[in-house]
């Protein structure tokens, strides 16, 4: 064989690109293994026992597996480290948060997602505010949450209630109520609606509204049928998004609610005894059980999120 015909050796350049490949898919087990390792802790450890949470050298898996925790979050009865049934039903009552949780949660994200699509058509169409407008709306959304919750907990508690008793001769206060912490929740989950809406809704041509315009249909018409059909993937990625904001939010919940008004992140804060200490066990179950309704959510919808996050891709 002439020394022309021996094959050429791989260069570094082709080595580099062949290994690529499996160097990529590395990166990603190794980023997935960190990323899900806290869940699998939380799950891990709400099913051992007080003797395991904080073990060292720590047991991965729990040595003598217990639903004890579950029965002490689920069942309304007192804990084995509470002083009395009363004390313990009006602390650790999962049941109430749970039914606050979900009303607040999913009213105010559907509150939002609707005044979120409606601006952000407006401001797609009709370029509202101008053009920088639609990033002036999401600067709202990074102003950290503890610069408003003393001001809107003073607003809450002290200056509506004297205003209103005032003007109208009826004391009206928010604190401690849903609608309080649910209009709370619209506005600071709308610029984050607005935002996203607006990268689907400028995906839609514009010739499809004029076309039905040509035909005699109405600006509210066109928006309804030809409009939100199109969008619909996207609302349901939006829905979730914002619902994953208001189920796990915690700071203005604990600031604005008292006994009145309990969501879930608020009860796992007070899993604690005398005796214990931090009761990391039954922190572990119920934030298993607040993680939950998310991933079922996730899973339902999960054809509407496949497109939605692929939206404009596939049209292009």
């Amino acid at each position: 064989m002439a020394a022309t015909d021996r094959p050429h050796a791989p260069t570094a350049k082709a080595r580099r690109r062949r290994l690529f490949p499996y160097f990529r898919h590395a990166v990603l087990i190794a980023w997935s293994l960190i990323v899900l390792f806290p869940i699998f802790w939380m799950v891990s450890t709400s099913f051992k026992g007080s003797g395991e949470w904080v073990a060292w050298p720590p047991h991965w898996l729990p040595h003598q597996p217990t639903l004890y925790n579950y029965q002490q979050i689920l069942a309304v009865g007192p804990l084995a480290t509470a002083p009395s049934r009363e004390a313990t039903e009006q602390v650790y009552n999962i049941w109430k948060a749970v039914g606050d949780s979900v009303a607040i949660a999913t009213l105010s994200s559907l509150m939002a997602l609707l005044m979120g699509t409606f601006l952000a058509y407006s401001i797609s169409r009709f370029n509202v505010g101008g053009k920088n407008f639609r990033y002036l709306v999401l600067t709202i959304r990074m102003v950290p949450p503890i610069v408003i919750a003393i001001p809107i907990l003073m607003y809450y508690a002290v200056l509506m209630p004297y205003t209103t008793d005032l003007l109208l001769g009826v004391r009206v206060s928010l604190f401690d109520t849903y609608v309080g912490l649910g209009l709370l929740y619209v506005a600071t989950t709308l610029p984050f609606v607005i935002w996203m809406m607006l990268s689907f809704i400028d995906e839609v041509p514009y010739t499809l509204e004029h076309a039905a315009r040509i035909m005699g249909a109405g600006r509210i018409y066109t928006l309804r049928r030809v409009v939100l059909p199109l969008v619909a993937s996207g609302m349901m990625v939006t829905f979730l998004f914002i619902f994953i904001l208001n189920w796990s939010e915690f700071l203005l919940s604990l600031t604005l609610t008292q006994p009145q008004v309990s969501t879930l992140p608020v009860l796992l804060n007070k899993f604690q005894s005398a005796v214990e200490g931090r009761l990391y066990g039954p922190q572990a179950a119920i934030g298993t059980v607040i993680t939950l309704p998310v991933v079922v959510l996730g899973i339902l919808i999960q054809k509407h999120l496949i497109t939605g996050f692929s939206f404009g891709m596939l049209r292009k």
